[in-house]
């Protein structure tokens, strides 16, 4: 079996442009990033998913791999599903999407987030899940999420779910980490077939697309704190917590 590992990056973000590159104690947030996937136990293969020539000629100066896709590629996700078609891959193949504006993802949320789909057939895509912080509640760009007995995903939203009416907590609250892997023949079903649901767009989370479907999506719980860079106030705490990191010793060279 083979498990992708694709990072989406793009120059034109809207309230950080040129972030992949932007500097983080010395290196690239793209480097940061890749470098920390390739510590991943299960990957078997990793790449850059961009659509920009200089991430192209940045990545390759440090070694990575890169797949250009097109600009007009709307998705993160969808991104990676193009630049996995360059693979001739079998439908139980396991393609993960890590998002490229998380410097300080650890290997081992990666493999934690994978080990669903190698343990079970019928989980077709997983996402890691945190127990949320109290300053993180009503903060929309947090993606809560409310789960079943087996932690399967029942509903995802940027609004504080479940219930705050007991004073009480009489269940965990969760939020979404942004690592998904998916089996390959659902990666396309969910990108080519799929049609965008009434609550995604709502709620504007790509996973209830899934779930309003009728699929399952596995939520594997993460005790292991990251930290996307969306701004440069994220940049510079990036950097604070980057000084403490365990991982990053490792790669830095």
């Amino acid at each position: 079996m083979r498990i992708l590992l694709g990072i989406p990056v793009r120059m034109a973000s809207t309230r950080f442009p040129g972030k992949p590159l932007c500097d983080i104690s010395g290196m690239s947030m793209v480097e940061h990033v890749y470098k920390r996937c390739a510590l991943s136990r299960y990957a078997t293969d990793l790449f850059v998913a961009a659509c920009d020539d200089e991430v192209r000629t940045h990545v390759e100066g440090f070694g990575g791999k890169v797949i250009m896709t097109d600009p007009s590629v709307p998705r993160a996700g969808l991104r990676v599903a193009t630049a996995a078609e360059d693979y001739n891959l079998d439908k139980d193949d396991i393609v993960v999407v890590i998002q490229g504006d998380e410097p300080l993802v650890h290997p081992d949320m990666i493999d934690l987030a994978i080990k669903p789909l190698l343990e079970e057939k019928d989980v077709f895509v997983s996402n890691l899940c945190r127990k949320i912080e109290v300053d993180e509640w009503e903060d929309p760009a947090e993606i809560k999420v409310v789960c079943d007995m087996d932690m399967n995903a029942m509903y995802m939203s940027r609004s504080p779910i479940p219930s705050t009416a007991h004073e009480e907590a009489r269940c965990d609250w969760w939020k979404q980490v942004c690592i998904m892997p998916f089996r390959w023949h659902f990666m396309q079903k969910f990108n080519h077939e799929l049609e965008e649901s009434p609550l995604e767009l709502q709620e504007s989370v790509e996973m209830l697309r899934a779930m309003q479907h009728g699929y399952k999506v596995r939520m594997v719980p993460s005790g292991y704190m990251s930290k996307s860079v969306d701004t440069e106030e994220d940049r510079l705490a990036v950097e604070k917590m980057m000084a403490n990191d365990p991982v990053y010793p490792k790669y830095r060279g």
